[in-house]
């Protein structure tokens, strides 16, 4: 019987402190903001799922993505892009941006850029200290 009451002497606490433990664990990070260290970073502002506009290194109207990329083709190859994703209201990577941010992840990595960031917009157009949704290197 002595085992059993020092065993729960021990175990009780411990267990009551899981759930804390876990639910620290579990709490979402704050954002980390953007930095922007490439100067010569394409710069792209994602209005919705169809259409956007070239923010760097040449600033464009309201285009269809399609047209953004075909100039982004048609610059000097660069390291770096950033989109910008505007009216993004999930807190992280889901459905949401699947949809918007999988088709210009791949069309960037198929004109060859090797870093590329997705930030959360705010109506800004400068992405320095935005919101990082997430990065691929």
């Amino acid at each position: 019987m002595l085992i059993f009451n020092t065993m729960y002497k021990m175990i009780l606490p411990a267990l009551a402190a899981l759930p804390l433990l876990l639910t620290a664990c579990a709490t979402r990070q704050p954002p980390v903001a953007f930095h922007k260290t490439d100067s010569t970073a394409l710069v792209i502002e994602s209005l919705d799922d169809s259409t956007g506009q070239m923010l760097q290194p040449a600033a464009s109207g309201r285009e269809r993505n399609d047209a953004l990329l075909q100039q982004a083709r048609s610059y000097q190859r660069h390291q770096t892009a950033v989109v910008i994703l505007e009216n993004y209201n999930e807190p992280g990577v889901g459905a949401q941006f699947d949809d918007r941010g999988t088709p210009w992840f791949v069309a960037l990595r198929g004109l060859g850029y090797e870093h590329i960031y997705f930030l959360q917009g705010n109506g800004a157009a400068n992405p320095e200290g935005l919101p990082t949704i997430v990065q691929y290197e």
